[in-house]
């Protein structure tokens, strides 16, 4: 392969892997960007809205219409910081906590179909490549 398409091929595989998410998302309308809010929520609940789009590396009209669509869906229940009326907080709701335990699943089994054929040093160097890519380009 040569290097002038690594930016293709990583395109190309990043929306087939969210093409093969939003297949598998039970009709929740979900899909792969939601699931990563609902992921960061798992660990970070009642978050600002400002920390869930850093870590997700979204854009605040990205994040902010995606979350309406998770609170529209009743995955999410955004409410006022109460230091500071301008930012917004987002907590799951018990819809949203059933779903992350979904999304789990769908990605235990998303990572065991891309690890297939693959020995684990391999996959340490496109983990590693991966991270490098994100923290040059972010």
């Amino acid at each position: 392969m040569t290097n002038n398409r690594l930016v293709l091929d990583l395109m190309t595989a990043e929306r087939a892997m969210r093409r093969w998410i939003d297949a598998r998302s039970g009709g929740s309308g979900i899909g792969a960007a939601g699931a990563g809010v609902l992921f960061y929520l798992a660990k970070h609940d009642n978050a600002l809205v400002g920390d869930v789009s850093a870590a997700l590396h979204a854009s605040p009209s990205g994040i902010s219409g995606l979350v309406s669509r998770l609170e529209k869906g009743g995955f999410v229940a955004k409410k006022p910081d109460a230091g500071d009326a301008r930012a917004v907080r987002l907590s799951l709701t018990p819809r949203g906590r059933e779903a992350v335990v979904t999304a789990k699943a769908v990605t235990r089994e998303l990572n065991a179909e891309l690890a297939e054929g693959f020995t684990e040093g391999e996959l340490d160097v496109v983990a590693r490549w991966l991270g490098q890519i994100t923290q040059r380009l972010t």
